[in-house]
């Protein structure tokens, strides 16, 4: 069945946490998975910025990508794809780096300004429309260029660097991407591994982590405001995703010891699904 990846830049910084991943990678494909990767790298980024001295600017979370912003961007996401196939090889798997306009996998265009609240310190909220600078948004995906590296026996790491038709490269949030293309694929399933062990009713409460949750549960549990700011936009986000014909979603922690493996036998993580669980 096809996989979909997504590795956070927070589980990617120290190599022995990254080859223990390639490793579990490089085990499911083996048994016959079509797997595509899909990788982060905000806090990477973040980390240069800051030693470089470029200020970032975030509004409700979401990054501003000045020319200066994207330029490191562009040198952290291909570094850190570089290092990510790199493991993967070296664990027997025969990965490919490709950036997300390589092939024509996608198209983008360049997100107009927005309308976002912001709140003052005197605790007067205003709407203001911004300009997120050179951020990307998906308008097509073409997957025929997985297919046939898929068909050459290659395995494809994506990075989340898109360009628009006049050739510039743009800054892509990396979970919009994978879940595009888990979408364009009809993927059986989207595994979103980062820092998060799952989905919990209670964050202080390890125990009450949900092993496995229908689409109609999550709904009800976002309608009784039983998860916290954090946690709700990554569940309504998995919701849109199964919705638009994923097979599950999965979030589990990379940081966990054979997370990955774990996850699929149902050991690790959260799982959501269509349909009822018991």
């Amino acid at each position: 069945m096809i996989l979909i990846i997504k590795l956070s830049g927070k589980v990617l910084e120290e190599r022995q946490l990254r080859l223990s991943l390639c490793g579990q990678i490089a085990e499911l494909a083996q048994e016959g998975h079509r797997l595509l990767i899909v990788h982060g790298g905000g806090k990477q980024l973040t980390v240069l910025s800051e030693r470089l001295g470029i200020p970032i600017v975030q509004h409700q979370g979401r990054r501003v990508t000045d020319e200066a912003t994207l330029e490191l961007a562009t040198m952290v996401f291909s570094a850190i794809n570089c290092n990510l196939v790199s493991g993967l090889i070296a664990s027997g798997l025969p990965a490919i780096g490709i950036s997300a306009f390589d092939g024509k996998l996608t198209s983008c265009r360049r997100r107009p300004p927005i309308p976002v609240t912001t709140t003052e310190s005197t605790g007067h909220q205003s709407v203001q429309s911004i300009d997120f600078g050179l951020v990307g948004e998906i308008k097509q995906i073409d997957v025929s260029v997985l297919s046939r590296l898929w068909e050459s026996g290659l395995f494809p790491v994506v990075s989340c660097l898109g360009a628009d038709d006049s050739g510039q490269i743009l800054n892509i949030n990396a979970d919009t991407l994978a879940a595009e293309l888990a979408v364009a694929l009809q993927a059986a399933r989207l595994i979103s591994v980062s820092d998060v062990e799952g989905i919990y009713l209670d964050m202080d409460d390890p125990s009450s982590r949900l092993a496995e949750l229908s689409a109609a549960q999550a709904r009800k549990y976002l309608s009784e405001g039983c998860f916290t700011d954090g946690m709700a936009p990554k569940i309504e986000a998995a919701l849109q995703v199964l919705e638009r014909g994923v097979g599950s979603v999965q979030i589990l922690s990379g940081l966990r010891e054979n997370a990955l493996l774990q996850g699929l036998m149902g050991k690790a993580g959260t799982l959501l699904t269509k349909g009822v669980t018991a």
